[in-house]
């Protein structure tokens, strides 16, 4: 019953208004896409971000560990807690 019923609605179109009708659902369906594209674009440009700072982090983390590790070495002291004066 339901494609009767959208048959029918479409019967009271002139071919102009069918042909006009059909144009813009094609162009919707290419906004459609194209802001689908364009969040893939994002998409790819923040994993890529992301990526680059996950390594930044590494290296940092790294750079840390070997300072502390050279602290320890050289001047333990400087990782002492001292007690605070009240």
């Amino acid at each position: 019953a339901a494609s009767v019923d959208n048959s029918a609605q479409y019967q009271q179109l002139s071919n102009m208004e069918l042909i006009a009708l059909l144009l813009q659902q094609e162009m919707d369906m290419q906004k459609q896409q194209a802001a689908s594209e364009l969040q893939g674009a994002l998409l790819d440009k923040r994993e890529a971000d992301l990526k680059k700072l996950k390594t930044q982090v590494r290296d940092l983390e790294d750079y840390i560990d070997n300072l502390l590790l050279r602290i320890m070495e050289q001047t333990p002291t400087l990782l002492q807690v001292r007690a605070r004066h009240k």
